[in-house]
């Protein structure tokens, strides 16, 4: 029988567990501690490191005391390349406690014993175990002691270069592509090959690259970017305006409509714009409530191509899901760096300032972390992320952007969120995110406890002291580099901390 559990440890914190390698089993099987006598007296109280001249913050680091366990740890592990092999402690306990001895084993500066209570400003080799026993007598109490080093920057936006691959199609040099995902998760790529011929790849499992692929015969000339996905149904416009829908089998069936774009999928509609006696109207299949009315007045400055792609937010502050893009191209040919969102109903534009003016920019729906006013921890958002676009002069845009309010406010992202220079500036680039089953096992070293689930970072089960999640990877498709030519690549990423076992 599985069931939701949390963990509970003493000061156990929402950014637990990164890198750190699973402590050894603290059970004292050496203490000879009278069963009636009050072993609160062995009890550490407080536990600290003191700052030196290779690192100014150690001393704000919190450590959570496990008392039952015996574990004594920093829940949000130190920075990258914190040294960690000569560092001063301080350690509370009772006044009663004779003596307090510290053994280090299999660090990388020194082994042994310290007697801490004759000399507490000795330095403790912490890249081993280490483990603090106290002594009343003949009794006696050990805490093993973990100081966690994160191996990487928890809110840096990673990007395996081992894990990129080519697009998944049947010959090399493939001319265009669009990839989008499906209602149930699958990622469907369509591909244009070098021979003209064209490919249907299908995916359910991009993060080990396995793909279906077959060659199909599409009884038009399709304009393959136009691709969308609404529900489990694809749809795509032929070079002359026409909408069709399709599946993931290949198979298409002409609508009936002849728009002159598609913007994007709303719910199991697709939205987009169709020319009536020579005016354009916003437009919708299969109808719905749109407002059949003209991009005129305040809607000149709606794009008519170039979107970024068009993304939903769901939430319980909106009466029906809301999607929205930013950018693209006007009638008069300039671009727009304007952000218009649609829902269901009618459309607004959110914003006209904070972005560059871009054509083919690319919206990602993700998570970020940092600190508000009102909490001393790391909050998580739901955030936006903008990559890639072309701007006016034809140059590439290579900041990432992020959004905090669904796309009202737009600003550059931190450094550790800007794309490396492995992954070239492009334009036109699909993106996918998608979740990645993973798991911990928390052996002995956690208190776990059947209680009432408490909010998480994702949400995560424990059974059988084994956590597992689910991960949620980015991954950036096909795009146009600087030449105009097709990358025939695809990229993965994660944010750090997402990967980090989620415990509270």
């Amino acid at each position: 029988m599985r069931h939701n559990r949390t963990l509970r440890s003493i000061g156990l914190s929402a950014l637990a567990i990164t890198a750190m390698t699973p402590l050894t089993s603290s059970c004292n099987k050496d203490s000879d501690m009278d069963p009636y006598s009050d072993s609160s007296t062995l009890a550490v109280t407080a536990f600290k490191l003191k700052n030196n001249k290779d690192s100014a913050n150690l001393d704000s680091a919190y450590f959570a005391i496990d008392l039952e366990r015996g574990v004594i740890y920093n829940p949000d592990s130190l920075a990258p390349g914190t040294d960690v092999s000569k560092v001063v402690t301080e350690i509370t306990y009772g006044s009663d406690v004779e003596t307090a001895v510290i053994t280090m084993a299999g660090g990388s500066v020194r082994d042994g014993e310290v007697n801490y209570k004759d000399t507490p400003t000795d330095s403790i080799d912490f890249t081993g175990s280490v483990r603090l026993t106290l002594g009343i007598g003949d009794y006696k109490k050990s805490y093993d002691i973990k100081v966690n080093v994160h191996k990487q920057y928890a809110d840096s936006l990673t990007w395996d270069e081992a894990a990129r691959t080519t697009l998944p199609s049947r010959l090399a040099n493939p001319v265009r592509q669009k990839t989008v995902a499906l209602a149930d998760s699958t990622a469907v790529s369509l591909i244009e090959e070098s021979d003209g011929t064209y490919t249907l790849a299908t995916s359910r499992d991009m993060f080990h690259n396995q793909w279906s692929k077959s060659e199909i015969t599409i009884p038009f000339a399709p304009q393959i970017g136009s691709m969308a996905a609404a529900g489990q149904d694809l749809y795509i416009l032929d070079n002359s305006g026409n909408l069709y829908c399709g599946d993931s089998e290949g198979r298409w069936t002409d609508t009936g409509r002849d728009w002159s774009c598609i913007i994007g999928a709303y719910l199991e509609t697709v939205v987009g714009l169709e020319e009536i006696e020579g005016e354009t109207h916003f437009t919708q299949y299969p109808v719905l409530n749109i407002d059949d009315c003209a991009l005129t007045g305040d809607f000149t400055k709606f794009p008519r191509s170039g979107f970024s792609n068009f993304v939903t937010l769901k939430n319980k502050w909106t009466l029906s899901p809301v999607a929205f893009f930013t950018g693209g191209r006007l009638a008069d040919g300039t671009l727009s760096n304007a952000t218009w969102a649609f829902d269901g109903n009618v459309w607004i534009c959110l914003n006209e300032s904070d972005l560059p003016e871009l054509e083919g920019a690319s919206i990602i729906p993700y998570y970020y972390y940092r600190k508000t006013s009102v909490s001393e921890g790391l909050q998580e958002f739901n955030v936006w992320m903008l990559v890639g676009g072309r701007t006016a002069d034809n140059s590439l845009n290579r900041t990432v952007y992020l959004s905090y309010d669904n796309g009202v406010n737009w600003r550059p992202g931190a450094s550790t969120l800007q794309l490396p220079d492995a992954i070239p500036a492009m334009w036109s680039c699909d993106n996918i995110v998608v979740n990645q089953p993973k798991s911990f096992d928390l052996a002995e070293n956690w208190t776990v406890a059947y209680e009432r689930q408490r909010p998480a970072r994702l949400p995560y089960e424990v059974n059988d002291n084994v956590v597992t999640w689910e991960c949620p990877y980015i991954y950036l498709i096909g795009g146009t580099d600087a030449d105009g030519k097709l990358c025939n690549t695809i990229w993965r990423g994660v944010l750090a901390r997402l990967t980090f076992t989620p415990i509270f």
